[in-house]
């Protein structure tokens, strides 16, 4: 990794990216056609073939509807082997599918198909009811009517691979579109990165979000098992089954999902594992310090990446010493990617405060994707991600939240992580969430989850004030059962605002 200093910049390279990025189809379709298990759910497995049977049926449903290239398909369903089987089949159609997820709610399945422009709607056959109204349906019926293709479908790759959104500054889902190279570069990227060949993978996000896409095409591209739990995301129990009944070698989880699912005394079912990847959420040093104590034999990734960066950008590999840290690094920037850390305009030589990042590489969204947060810096695209970060000496990436969460709390500025840190480091707590009343001035609110002891609200803020100064400590701190998730699993700071500001009343 190569780091120099220009004016108010730091910046970070990943290792080079020699040629160019594959088709994500050019590392998947030589798979394809296989005896070997490709897919399971909770009814069933597909096989390499049957994979390549369903998605070549899918494709040709979409041509003989005069699919054009690049154009949007919306699949309306939850992870199964058939909803696998049409993304994939979107795909070797030259299209671009757009993954809406069946369990969302109405307004927001309604909202994320008319934001894509789509014509069709792809159905896979065990969830046909429900779909998205005002679309052209694609259901098994429709694709039996098209026939069986005989052959290759057609030999055209389409530019774009999918479309998925993410919330938006009005509070409206954001379409983010990646290309199909982007997503065959940070695929080849995680093969080329992760030592341990994915045997079986286990899918523990909705269809919605980018991180399924991880992995899916990893998995595929390496010949592996998709396996996907029965339940919704965020079943533990049905995930730890899974785990265990497919010996599960791989696994991409936001870290407090997987800090319960440690907690719940589900390692022993999750023993075969052998790589454990966190992302979506800060990685905390009890969650490093948990994991190597419960499953020491699986190696465990920190990874940060934005939606619109295709999925990953940066991954640390986790040891004891984070265990033992304040902060656990997001990492350096993986091949490809490059970085700039843009000081903050006070920072002084001595001690720089943190910066925001920006992200150039393979990844970024196509042109179009939410314009405002792209920018040119030294004649290249970068992404702007909204993200504060300092760069340690060893050239690793610290995390300290994002940019439009910084308080300013009687003269000091803090990131609501740097109190949520505070708080889970004080007895009998496991996690904790910030919401913030803003008017008439920031009023922050403590939400924490306790491992079932006594609450004692004085008892905890007297040990916050050993980490925070008095002007940052809380307002209140109260114990909750669990805090509220939006669907992918993060913590929903938008509810736990609304409490805040209800409590201040």
């Amino acid at each position: 990794m190569a780091a120099d200093r220009p004016t108010g910049e730091v910046r970070l390279a990943g290792p080079r990216w020699t040629g160019e990025p594959p088709h994500i189809l050019d590392l998947v379709e030589p798979r394809l056609g296989g005896r070997a298990a490709a897919v399971a759910d909770g009814t069933g497995t597909f096989s390499y073939r049957e994979l390549d049977e369903g998605s070549r049926t899918v494709a040709h449903a979409l041509l003989a509807r005069g699919a054009r290239p690049d154009e949007p398909v919306v699949v309306h369903g939850t992870a199964s082997r058939h909803t696998i089987a049409a993304l994939l089949g979107v795909l070797r159609a030259g299209c671009c599918y757009v993954p809406v997820d069946a369990g969302f709610p109405e307004d927001r399945r309604r909202l994320m198909a008319q934001g894509c422009g789509a014509r069709f709607v792809l159905v896979p056959e065990e969830n046909e009811a429900g779909a998205v109204a005002g679309l052209e349906h694609i259901d098994r019926a429709t694709r039996q009517s098209a026939g069986q293709p005989s052959g290759p479908v057609d030999a055209r790759r389409g530019t774009h691979a999918y479309t998925c959104f993410t919330s938006g500054s009005t509070g409206l889902p954001k379409p983010v579109t990646i290309a199909a190279t982007s997503l065959g570069w940070s695929t080849a990227a995680r093969l080329r990165h992760y030592a341990e060949r994915v045997g079986a993978f286990l899918l523990c996000s909705s269809i919605s979000f980018d991180s399924c896409m991880a992995g899916i095409w990893w998995t595929l591209a390496s010949g592996g098992l998709l396996v996907i739990p029965g339940g919704r995301p965020g079943d533990l129990l049905s995930f730890a089954r899974a785990a265990e009944r497919h010996d599960a070698t791989h696994l991409l989880m936001v870290p407090s999902l997987y800090g319960a699912a440690l907690r719940g005394g589900l390692a022993p079912r999750l023993r075969t594992l052998t790589t454990v990847i966190v992302a979506g959420e800060s990685c905390s040093p009890a969650l490093v310090a948990r994991h190597l104590a419960e499953l020491p034999g699986a190696e465990l990734h920190n990874e940060y990446g934005p939606t619109e960066c295709t999925v990953w950008a940066t991954v640390h590999a986790c040891t004891s010493a984070d265990a033992r840290a304040r902060t656990v690094p997001i990492g350096r920037p993986i091949a490809g990617v490059t970085l700039h850390v843009a000081e903050a305009p006070d920072a002084g030589p001595d001690a720089p405060g943190p910066g925001e990042l920006y992200i150039a590489g393979p990844g970024l969204a196509v042109p179009g994707t939410d314009a405002d947060r792209f920018v040119d810096l030294h004649g290249t695209r970068h992404y702007r991600t909204g993200d504060l970060v300092t760069v340690r000496e060893d050239g690793e990436l610290l995390f300290h939240g994002r940019a439009d969460h910084q308080l300013k709390l009687g003269g000091v500025r803090l990131e609501r992580a740097e109190i949520e840190r505070a708080l889970t480091l004080c007895e009998g707590i496991t996690e904790a969430g910030i919401g913030v009343s803003a008017a008439p001035r920031p009023w922050p609110v403590g939400f924490v989850v306790t491992e079932g002891t006594a609450f004692d609200e004085q008892r905890v803020r007297g040990q916050l004030l050993s980490s925070l100064p008095t002007t940052a400590l809380p307002a209140r701190v109260i114990a909750v059962p669990a805090l509220p998730r939006l669907p992918n699993g993060k913590v929903d700071y938008g509810t736990l605002d609304r409490r805040a500001a209800a409590l201040r009343r």
